[in-house]
């Protein structure tokens, strides 16, 4: 039947076209179908309002518009196709697949329609239906744009980068100026690892449609993950302005408040999202963090719940599980949920310390050994890693292996943080590059072993060759940063890194530019860094953390007290550098109660600290009458590291005060 019709449009002259579309446009019927009914008039005007709707891009309002436009005239097969195209907008393939069927069964040709099957299939989570709907030979040619952009997305979704980027590309040949193909070609780069040019795609469908939620959404999305959580918000709700009951929408934007710390935000969007979308898994996620962070794990729990295990698999959804397990003493049950999270997330450090202190709390300190083994084992290590690896190793009787690892914590040596570390051995790293040179996959790992075994020209060689071909990957140029920070450069590393910076200012990036500006003396600099990177991230707390160090280098006590007091507040009692910063902060304003107050917390976390040694003893030291206390523990730091001149001439200050007190 479409196809028929759509012959004989063909078929006729320019002024008889003319009028025949004029007559569609006036009947309201986008997809030109006449079938079983054409509609009686309560119908039309339904259908007609949805239309006006649909054209102002409120799907929602004219969903319930074609319901009422069905619901008067069920055997209207364009109401039918038109309730379908809607649903898709609104991601529920299920009903859209009921509402073809209908149609179908009223006497469409489903040829007419497969890419739309295609798309619902694709939204239920079932790839192969859907490809087979999308690749059938009987789609019609003005649907075949269409049908061949939902293949990318189906082809993605069947783990198959391949045929998506040839379906990406007929798309683009059938359908240039879709500003939702150029969305999902802005995805397709973006998981390829190709942010330029998934910022450039994004770009031309803003510019093809400024008023695609889809776009605006997706732009917003590439900013967070470029410059930060605070750039994303402009587009966002200018996107809202548009469409203010966009569930997708809302989503990003309720998670992106939650990043930033504007939990209450986050709570208004969360709830109003259920309002809309009363099983959104998303929404009660969101929840449940903000009663896991307030510390009521029975009522996260709950919230957990009510995602009905849709979105267990997420690695953020595992992590909260697992912090809720813990949170209630439910050791074993945390392992499990972390032990996922990990599996899915090796690199993930944040995860391997939870899970090696699940174990260990629930007996099983060799597990945890193994566990935190590679991070203790590499350079960067967490200072709490090498802590709780001492622990465990404390728990398993090696005692001289436990006092050289908290040794390693008691001094902050987990060395400059780095990506570099080899999984396999060279020669067989170095047979696989030879076979792969333009796989990143394989030539990284090589990289890395040729970093570890101290060849550094030839690590900076292969590193300048991948992100030489690989321009628009941030991840290309940070590894060019670390090794020419390696071998000194730091001059090809600030350049590298600017590269990176551009592409993606990550946090990563950030602590690196911030390191080898210090390393420079370039502090001024390094300052700026950090206020730019915070300008979008105000609440990340390594850049909190390296902005109150620089007050406190540069001596404002007040500003650098109010930092860390913040960051205090927020992670608690428990951070040793946190706290010794805090006391040096009150010493220089001159409040030595507080000083030694909050001295003596961070010397109970970390005993052993020389940092924490010296700043508690300078505190002791403002009080006359604990001058001796303070003498004791300046010559525990000088003892722990005897060739810090700053902690020498700290000692001598203080033997001259208590010599002159006595007199």
């Amino acid at each position: 039947m479409m196809h028929t019709l759509v012959h004989s449009l063909r078929a006729r002259s320019g002024p008889t076209l003319l009028a025949a579309m004029l007559a569609a446009s006036l009947i309201a019927l986008p997809t030109a179908i006449h079938g079983a009914s054409e509609g009686n008039s309560e119908a039309r005007e339904a259908f007609g309002k949805a239309e006006q709707f649909r054209a102002r891009r409120d799907v929602r309002s004219a969903r319930i518009e074609l319901m009422n436009a069905i619901k008067a005239d069920p055997q209207w097969i364009d109401a039918r196709v038109a309730q379908a195209e809607v649903l898709l907008s609104l991601r529920d393939g299920l009903a859209a697949e009921a509402e073809l069927d209908r149609a179908v069964q009223l006497g469409l040709d489903p040829a007419a329609v497969r890419h739309l099957y295609g798309h619902a299939y694709f939204l239920q989570g079932e790839p192969v239906k859907a490809r087979d709907q999308l690749l059938a030979g009987d789609i019609p040619v003005r649907h075949q744009g269409y049908a061949a952009r939902v293949m990318g997305k189906v082809a993605l979704q069947m783990e198959d980068p391949a045929l998506a980027g040839t379906a990406f590309n007929r798309a683009m040949e059938l359908d240039p100026k879709n500003p939702d193909l150029w969305v999902d070609i802005a995805r397709f780069r973006a998981d390829s690892g190709d942010q330029a040019g998934a910022t450039n795609a994004v770009d031309e469908a803003v510019r093809l449609d400024p008023r695609n939620i889809r776009a605006l959404q997706y732009r917003g999305e590439l900013l967070r993950f470029q410059f930060g959580l605070g750039a994303a918000l402009p587009w966002f709700e200018r996107a809202m302005e548009i469409d203010p009951n966009d569930v997708p929408l809302l989503t990003e934007y309720a998670a992106t408040l939650g990043d930033m710390g504007r939990m209450t935000d986050m709570l208004v969007v969360a709830r109003k999202i259920i309002a809309l979308d009363g099983r959104n898994p998303r929404a009660f996620f969101m929840q449940a963090v903000l009663a896991a962070r307030a510390g009521q794990y029975g009522l996260a729990r709950r919230l957990m719940q009510q995602t009905r295990g849709v979105i267990d698999n997420v690695p953020a959804v595992l992590l909260v599980q697992g912090i809720i397990e813990h949170g209630e003493g439910n050791y074993n049950a945390a392992v499990d949920k972390f032990s996922r999270l990990v599996s899915v997330q090796p690199d993930n450090r944040q995860a391997q310390n939870l899970l090696a202190r699940s174990l260990y709390l629930a007996g099983s300190p060799v597990d945890a050994v193994d566990v935190l083994k590679p991070q203790v084992n590499r350079s960067g290590a967490d200072p709490y890693a090498l802590w709780q690896a001492g622990r465990a190793l404390e728990a398993m009787d090696e005692r001289s292996q436990a006092a050289g690892v908290l040794n390693r914590a008691a001094i902050h040596d987990s060395g400059r943080e780095s990506a570099l570390a080899a999984p396999a051995p060279l020669s067989v790293l170095q047979a696989e590059a030879g076979r792969n040179p333009d796989d990143a996959r394989i030539v990284v790992p090589y990289i890395r072993a040729l970093y570890d075994a101290g060849d550094l020209a030839a690590a900076f060689s292969e590193a300048k060759r991948l992100q030489q071909g690989n321009p628009g990957a941030s991840a290309a140029h940070v590894l060019v940063a670390d090794v020419a920070a390696a071998m000194g450069n730091y001059d090809e590393a600030l350049d590298a890194l600017g590269q990176a910076r551009s592409i993606r200012f990550s946090e990563p990036v950030m602590l690196r530019m911030v390191e080898m500006l210090r390393a420079k003396g370039a502090m001024q600099q390094s300052g700026e860094v950090l206020a730019q990177y915070l300008n979008y991230n105000p609440g990340n707390i390594a850049a909190l953390r390296w902005m109150a160090y620089s007050h406190l280098e540069t001596e404002s006590w007040s500003v650098a007290a109010h930092i860390l007091e913040n960051l205090r507040k927020r992670i608690g009692d428990n951070d040793a550098l946190i706290l010794a910063g805090l006391t040096r902060a009150y010493t220089g304003l001159g409040q030595t109660d507080s000083a030694i107050a909050t001295g003596r917390l961070a010397y109970r976390v970390q005993p052993s600290s020389p940092v924490v040694s010296h700043l508690y003893g300078m505190a002791l030291l403002a009080d006359k009458a604990r001058q001796r206390d303070a003498v004791s523990l300046l010559k525990k730091a000088v003892a722990i590291v005897p060739e810090n001149e700053a902690y020498r001439e700290s000692l001598r200050r203080a033997r001259t005060l208590q010599r002159a007190s006595r007199r």
